[in-house]
């Protein structure tokens, strides 16, 4: 995947995201920030005794990879750049992790379990949010024409990149038609009167939603139109 960079590039797939979800989120970040010299001296330490301990692994066998799968670079002459990046970068994620744990134990909560908890909420409320589609009749036409592209799609055979844009198509008109459908309840706690800015909020939000249904439509010619014609051409006695 990564051709000769692949032990850095499966380091870096691996262990940056984790880093961003600790660190640029601000509840984290706060905590972290606070026990920043910890954190670096544990990344530290682990990281010298990796980088003297695994080229003695590889000479004696009990860890191994592909030369070419590596940069090939040693650093001071002695350890690949590539595994003294590998405990860099996962010595600051445990460390990290470690941090953020201890500190949420400290009050009592189960870092892991309160995340996971927290995510099925979020999960449970995007679900329920779908609700709007029934409660307005826009959205419940353009499901109705999503199911009549994808049945579409089905009888005429198109292609795995042809599904690929169409259900981009349908998840933006969709997603439109439900963020217009929210603005729309908002803004109707304003009053039967409501004022300039609010009137425009409300068109701008339903003319979001009209140019990701002309995009759609026009998506869907290019992909359907040619295929109906021939089908209707070919499809007599």
């Amino acid at each position: 995947m990564f051709s000769h960079h692949s032990y850095i590039g499966y380091t870096l797939l691996f262990c940056v995201p984790p880093l961003i979800l600790m660190w640029l989120r601000r509840e984290f970040f706060d905590i972290l920030r606070g026990k920043v010299k910890g954190i670096l001296l544990s990344t530290l330490v682990l990281t010298v005794y990796g980088s003297l301990i695994w080229p003695l692994a590889l000479k004696y066998g009990a860890w191994g990879y592909s030369t070419d799968r590596i940069t090939g670079i040693r650093l001071l002459g002695y350890v690949y750049v590539d595994d003294v990046l590998w405990w860099v970068l996962v010595s600051l994620t445990f460390a990290s992790f470690i941090a953020i744990s201890r500190e949420y134990e400290s009050r009592g909560i189960d870092i892991v379990l309160h995340e996971a908890t927290s995510l099925l909420r979020s999960f449970k409320s995007a679900f329920q949010g779908f609700r709007a589609i029934t409660l307005e009749r826009n959205p419940t036409v353009h499901v109705a024409v999503a199911v009549f592209v994808i049945l579409e799609g089905i009888f005429l055979n198109i292609s795995a990149a042809e599904w690929f844009v169409i259900a981009l198509a349908i998840g933006l008109v969709i997603g439109f038609e439900l963020m217009n459908a929210a603005v729309e309840r908002l803004s109707n706690k304003f009053g039967d009167n409501p004022d300039e800015d609010i009137r425009l909020i409300k068109d701008a939000a339903a003319a979001g939603v009209l140019i990701a249904a002309l995009a759609a439509a026009a998506i869907g010619l290019k992909i359907f139109f040619a295929r109906i014609l021939y089908f209707l051409n070919h499809s007599g006695p």
